[in-house]
């Protein structure tokens, strides 16, 4: 009696077919809820040409070995709270180069790199200043305008005094 009063409901009444549909739906919801955001909050890559930037640096090395050839060394200070910077250059010929480039980048936010250029002043160093204060993990790459040689280096905040920057860190 009990099987046909059950054969008798409705499909949508059956417990065993809810059994199997409810995970089902729960995934589908939560797949598109998931696929929704991903779209809609797409943050980007750190670089537009990050692959690019990688491979060219593990298959051309010419601009770290230039900075090799010249014997470039730099320290470089900043004051934590004004966000000015100071590099002093050494090199093993006499080095005169009127601005540099540094880029002071985050490992993972697009938002928070800075492109900087350090000016060469009388004193035989190179200024600059902080567009933001920085916080946490970031990369240093410092190059000439012509980008002929370049030099990198890893920071965590708070920095020491003075950080080096050589050419064989990558």
């Amino acid at each position: 009696m009990s099987n046909s009063l059950e054969a008798s409901r409705p499909w949508y009444r059956q417990p065993w077919l809810w059994f199997i549909l409810t995970p089902l739906i729960a995934v589908f919801i939560v797949g598109t809820s998931f696929a929704y955001l991903s779209v809609v909050t797409f943050d980007g890559m750190v670089k537009g040409d990050y692959a690019k930037t990688a491979k060219s640096f593990n298959i051309d090395a010419s601009r770290l070995t230039q900075a090799k050839a010249l014997d470039l060394h730099a320290e470089l200070t900043l004051d934590a709270v004004t966000g000015d910077l100071r590099l002093r250059m050494t090199a093993k010929d006499t080095f005169t180069s009127p601005q540099l480039m540094l880029e002071v980048i985050h490992p993972t936010v697009v938002e928070l790199d800075q492109d900087l250029i350090l000016a060469l002043r009388p004193d035989g160093n190179y200024y600059g200043t902080l567009n933001k204060n920085i916080d946490g993990k970031r990369y240093l790459h410092l190059s000439d305008q012509e980008n002929t040689w370049r030099m990198m280096t890893e920071v965590h905040t708070p920095w020491a005094a003075t950080v080096a920057i050589v050419p064989n860190q990558p």
